[in-house]
């Protein structure tokens, strides 16, 4: 096996008495799209501050590409391209401005620009703009295109998502996924579970600070709790709905509320004997996910 490109080894950091990340193990190869998951607060955007050499570890220690991040970081810098949680840009530059001043750095050819320009419908006037005029949307936007604009070897992504509708998200992802079949890695942080599920091979499951659970994607799936409510227009059987994959909450009148890990296709099989008026089937609870690794 190869080198990993980011390894870590007991990586911690305290704010004073208040945990950021504690004891944090480690080892993605390349071309992984790995999903760092979490709740808000849970440590993912310290780790990630940590493997940029923006912040200074309590004890522990970070590589990338084989290199102490703290020690060697000006050699390794020029190979990433990071997306930040809480964007600060410059906003009396415009974008296009902007986009050329930070390739200007890695003196190397920003050879997805103008495609990813074209994907994020931004248009030549809105390249003309300054910063300070774009909207939340628009900034995230410029943002993603500046990381991956010359395709580094390995983009390290805090909520990239976040302030972008459903299309631009969708071209988020695609362009991820295009850019992991190039034999790129990519560490992705976010708090959606059906996000990183779409989109990622393996997941690192964080939670007040302490990694829990190190996963495939795969193996997530079976683990993944979803909550379900069905109304139907005729009475049902109850017993039909007791599955080794489901849990009862509630049943009332035509209404039956439950919970399913795993497999669903047992219950659609149950559910399609019956005439049904509603089904509600939202995201699955990261909460509840969670709380599924402390009952197993």
């Amino acid at each position: 096996m190869s080198n990993p490109v980011i390894k870590t080894s007991g990586l911690t950091k305290f704010y004073g008495k208040t945990k950021g990340i504690e004891n944090l193990d480690l080892q993605i190869e390349r071309g992984v799209m790995f999903g760092f998951l979490g709740p808000n607060g849970a440590g993912k955007s310290t780790t990630i501050r940590l493997l940029l050499n923006f912040l200074k570890p309590t004890s522990g220690s970070a590589e990338i590409f084989g290199k102490n991040v703290h020690r060697s970081y000006y050699s390794i810098f020029k190979k990433i391209g990071n997306v930040p949680g809480e964007l600060k840009m410059y906003e009396e530059l415009t974008g296009n401005y902007f986009l050329n001043y930070m390739n200007s750095f890695l003196k190397r050819e920003p050879v997805w620009q103008k495609e990813l320009i074209a994907a994020f419908s931004l248009s030549d006037e809105d390249l003309k703009k300054k910063i300070k005029q774009y909207s939340r949307g628009m900034k995230q936007k410029l943002a993603i295109i500046q990381a991956m604009q010359e395709k580094p070897d390995l983009l390290i992504m805090d909520e990239p998502s976040a302030g972008l509708d459903p299309l631009n998200k969708d071209v988020l992802y695609h362009y991820l996924l295009k850019y992991k079949q190039e034999g790129k890695t990519v560490f992705f942080s976010s708090h959606n579970l059906a996000e990183v599920e779409k989109i990622c091979d393996h997941v690192g499951l964080v939670r007040n600070g302490t990694l829990i659970a190190l996963e495939a994607i795969s193996s997530l799936k079976k683990k993944m709790v979803r909550k379900m409510e069905i109304t139907f227009l005729e009475n049902f059987s109850l017993q039909d709905f007791k599955l080794d994959s489901t849990s009862i909450i509630e049943h009332k009148n035509n209404r039956l509320v439950l919970t399913v890990v795993g497999d669903i296709n047992p219950l659609i099989k149950k559910l399609s004997a019956y005439k049904i008026e509603n089904m509600v089937f939202p995201e699955p609870s990261l909460e509840d996910t969670f709380l599924s690794y402390y009952k197993n």
